[in-house]
């Protein structure tokens, strides 16, 4: 809810059907998705359009909630992961990397396609803000959770 973009809306459809199919090897046998309603909302934020790729960021937000797992302060994911379980790059990664730092992300979580781009974002973007990579949803998860 909160937006009428249809991308956007097929992102998080195929991130919560690729957690349905494989449940069994994303989740163990404690937890379950029919043990929970999920709702997402998507809020614009500083007026910038979302218009596709945040499915790592619902697959995050969904584990993490799952699991009961608190996720890093300041923490920005980009990407997104497709019905297959393939992590798609993001685009226009300087724009979103110098945004997010600009407005409070510490840590950037992002596909490991977009490494070559990397070189494109700013210096003193990249000295305030982490950005590391992940190629699947376990280094996502791993990358993104709060160590206690």
């Amino acid at each position: 809810t909160g937006l009428s973009n249809t991308k956007v809306k097929e992102n998080i459809k195929n991130t919560y059907q690729y957690i349905k199919a494989n449940e069994k090897t994303i989740l163990n046998s404690q937890h379950s998705l029919s043990n929970f309603d999920i709702s997402v909302q998507v809020t614009t934020v500083l007026g910038s359009n979302i218009s596709t790729g945040i499915g790592s960021a619902v697959y995050m937000a969904v584990i993490s909630s799952i699991y009961k797992k608190n996720l890093k302060p300041g923490l920005a994911v980009l990407g997104n992961i497709s019905v297959g379980g393939a992590v798609e790059k993001s685009i226009n990664l300087a724009d979103k990397i110098t945004m997010l730092s600009e407005n409070g992300a510490k840590t950037t979580i992002v596909p490991m396609d977009n490494l070559p781009e990397l070189a494109n974002v700013p210096a003193s973007v990249l000295g305030n803000t982490d950005v590391p990579f992940y190629s699947n949803n376990q280094m996502l998860m791993q990358k993104g959770i709060l160590l206690e």
